[in-house]
């Protein structure tokens, strides 16, 4: 099953061919419409000269609507990649102090450990001196 993103990305570059496809199109079949339409030279050169200018600036804009939705992107891909830098340093930072208490709660038990035997060592040499 494809994730929210990678449907919504699918959808996006199938709608980026269809643009296209469709500008090409357009600029294709006026440019045919023009060369057989029944019009001076100088009109037929300044009509194409239009529709090119025209297709330029669709080419412009779509290009800038898809530099938005990349810079978009790159800002997501960045703040998740934040967030995921974030959680893992608080994770290392638990189990870090996790391992630490248990350093020193194993320190503690060996430091009574060997007062104990240092208690029970005392004891049995006071014993054996009599």
């Amino acid at each position: 099953m494809k994730s929210d993103n990678e449907y919504y990305e699918n959808e996006d570059s199938d709608r980026g061919g269809f643009t296209t496809g469709l500008l090409v199109g357009a600029v294709v079949g006026a440019a045919i419409a023009l060369l057989f339409a029944p019009k001076s030279g100088e009109q037929t050169r300044q009509q194409l000269k239009d529709l090119a200018d025209q297709q330029k600036d669709n080419l412009k804009n779509e290009w800038e609507r898809t530099k938005d939705k990349v810079a978009t992107a790159v800002d997501n891909v960045r703040e998740k990649a934040d967030l995921a830098a974030q959680h893992a340093e608080s994770t290392v930072d638990s189990y870090a102090e996790k391992a630490m208490d248990k350093v020193i709660q194993v320190a503690d038990g060996a430091k009574s450990t060997v007062d104990k035997f240092r208690s029970f060592n005392d004891n049995l040499g006071q014993h054996t001196q009599i």
